[in-house]
């Protein structure tokens, strides 16, 4: 990395995927921006639905990808912050009252309202990960973002509480630490995505980001610039591969590329049919199919993902909250007519989201299927910075870094 104008150490994302592990490796330049200097992939065995089912594939997966990134970049993967999905997630609201101290609100009531928050029963073998503060308010007056240095005696705060199962958790930390890979922070893909394709209007005027990745479909509400929901399905791309497998009787690796070659979701998109080549389940035998015939096979699939969500959103009434719209992003958002169909079902606008940067980002990275981990490099970013200035670090009420070396020893 010589002739580099680097300030401090290297930033790493880990995306640890059910059908793909990326790595990510970037300096933050002397101006404060970052640039891309590796990247890693690998093909991801040993998860299902993001949770890990075999420790020794998965730490096999992670290690092609980390050793790809570490030869690009050039230099030696200590430490990475890691995404987290999978059906264990779950999310609720919660609300903490705390009486101010010194007439004046200071960090100490702040943190004293959050953990008064965040004192919920937890289903058995839940953590918390992370608690995000939606807005305060002082002696039953406005709501507010930021009530630091404000007069009253009684402040609230309404939160977003995540928690995820302790044990998939630790397995996770626990293939990184395999590798010698000391894991700085670990968190929800949908937030690490709405970092990296979501602008600040779109968080004010409130926006729903949808990631759909191969083995789960994240999602989150923005309202106000905080989070209001969110909800982890167990629907995404491998169920539309798995689906062509089936319905065509062909093997599972030519379902996943016959899906990316000529997969459609939108009849409408039709022009002139036309014919794709297949091979058969049984082996040495190809045949030719209509594409009509894939999107016959791929529409319900796709129309199943989007209703499920709907239906949520219109039963807890927060369709209201959809004024940008909704931005589709990772991996499965890239079959084509996904955004016609979810403009229909929704009734909203959509866009696909890519990731968005003013730094120097590698074109190759202009793609959905990487806005979890570039927006896990610029949580990081956004991290230091806090650290630099001062400030309490991150979302988190309880630094998940703080509680890495507890989570990992009491289960291990």
């Amino acid at each position: 990395m010589k002739g580099s104008v680097f300030s401090q150490e290297p930033i790493v994302a880990l995306d640890i995927g059910t059908t793909k592990i990326c790595v990510l490796v970037a300096q933050e330049t002397a101006d404060g921006s970052i640039e891309v200097i590796g990247i890693g992939k690998s093909t991801s065995h040993g998860l299902k639905k993001g949770i890990v089912v075999d420790i020794n594939k998965t730490i096999h997966s992670i290690k092609r990808a980390v050793q790809e990134a570490e030869l690009m970049a050039g230099c030696k993967i200590e430490s990475a912050c890691i995404g987290i999905s999978g059906s264990h997630v779950q999310s609720i609201n919660s609300q903490g009252v705390v009486p101010i101290k010194r007439k004046e609100v200071t960090q100490v009531d702040i943190k004293n309202v959050l953990a008064s928050a965040q004192a919920v029963a937890l289903p058995e073998g839940q953590q918390i990960l992370h608690v995000l503060p939606q807005y305060y308010v002082i002696d039953s007056h406005e709501r507010v973002k930021d009530p630091l240095g404000m007069y009253g005696v009684r402040l609230e705060a309404q939160v977003h509480i995540i928690t995820g199962a302790l044990s998939c958790v630790q397995n996770l930390v626990k293939c990184c630490e395999s590798l010698n890979i000391k894991v700085t922070d670990i968190v929800l893909e949908q937030l690490a995505s709405a970092l990296a394709v979501l602008s600040p209007d779109e968080r004010q005027l409130g926006v729903g980001v949808l990631d759909i990745g191969g083995g789960t479909s994240d999602f989150a509400l923005y309202h106000n610039n905080s989070i209001i929901y969110t909800m982890v399905l167990p629907v995404a791309g491998d169920h539309f591969s798995n689906d062509l497998a089936l319905g065509l009787r062909i093997t599972l690796e030519d379902a996943e590329r016959v899906k990316q070659v000529g997969g459609f979701v939108n009849p409408q998109g039709f022009e002139q049919d036309g014919m794709i080549e297949v091979e058969s389940v049984q082996g040495g035998i190809h045949k030719n199919i209509l594409l009509s015939e894939l999107c016959a096979i791929l529409q319900p699939r796709a129309s199943e993902l989007f209703n499920l969500i709907n239906q949520e959103l219109e039963q807890r009434k927060l369709k209201q909250f959809l004024s940008a719209g909704i931005v589709l992003t990772g991996g499965g958002s890239l079959l084509e007519g996904m955004q016609e169909l979810a403009t229909e079902i929704f009734g909203v606008p959509v866009r696909i989201g890519k990731p968005k940067s003013k730094d120097n980002l590698l074109e190759s990275l202009d793609n959905p299927k990487y806005a979890t981990g570039y927006g896990l490099l610029l949580h990081e970013l956004q991290e230091r910075s806090k650290k630099v200035r001062g400030h309490f670090s991150g979302p988190l009420v309880m630094r998940i870094a703080a509680r890495m070396k507890s989570w990992v020893s009491d289960f291990f």
